[in-house]
């Protein structure tokens, strides 16, 4: 009986490799590939109390309002990674203080947005400040309603990573968690929520 040798194993592993690589390229060239990968879907998160529709077109919410400058971008993907032009955006948030708006015609911090050709959507706003929950706060949280033509519209919540009341609040969802970063240029913090909606 022969033995193979690990030399030989090893071009044998490689030569398998690459004819599988090839079928894999001739496979691509084709139109298909073994395998789609799917993006997970944004999970949803409650509306709450403060949702007021017909918000104003615009990307700055806090014109005039005192708090931590705070940018928000991202895109609005379809789970194939197609990037969804047109989809309306429409945020909402308390001030710095935890309180909302929701009687003057200002719609002072709520604001819709309408993604450009490559999905994307940004904002300019104020971080949100906490507030009372029965014995904890609510941690700072941004509301979302998302709809594009094709796909499910989706209500959910953005939520800011080392918010100490994150563990202690029944409605957070880890997924909905992003990480802010000090933009020193423009003297602000920023993050990137991207947004995946589930076909209709």
């Amino acid at each position: 009986m022969s033995r193979i040798t690990n030399h030989e194993s090893r071009i044998t592993g490689r030569r398998r490799f690459l004819a599988l690589g090839g079928l894999g390229l001739t496979g691509v060239l084709a139109g298909w590939t073994f395998q789609d990968k799917k993006l997970e879907i944004t999970e949803s998160n409650i509306e709450g109390p403060f949702y007021r529709k017909d918000a104003p077109f615009r990307a700055k919410l806090a014109e005039g309002l005192k708090g931590d400058p705070l940018a928000i971008s991202g895109k609005v993907l379809a789970p194939d990674g197609t990037l969804l032009k047109d989809a309306v955006v429409d945020v909402w948030q308390a001030d710095k203080e935890g309180d909302y708006d929701n009687e003057s015609d200002k719609y002072l911090l709520r604001g819709r947005l309408r993604t450009d050709k490559d999905g994307l959507y940004t904002y300019e706003t104020v971080m949100p400040g906490q507030y009372d929950l029965g014995e904890s706060k609510r941690p700072a949280h941004i509301h979302y309603k998302v709809a594009v033509d094709g796909h499910k519209k989706l209500t959910t919540q953005l939520y800011f990573k080392g918010d100490k009341y994150i563990e202690k609040d029944p409605f957070v969802r880890k997924s909905l968690i992003i990480e802010l970063k000090k933009d020193e240029e423009k003297k602000r913090l920023a993050g990137t929520f991207d947004i995946v909606l589930a076909k209709a």
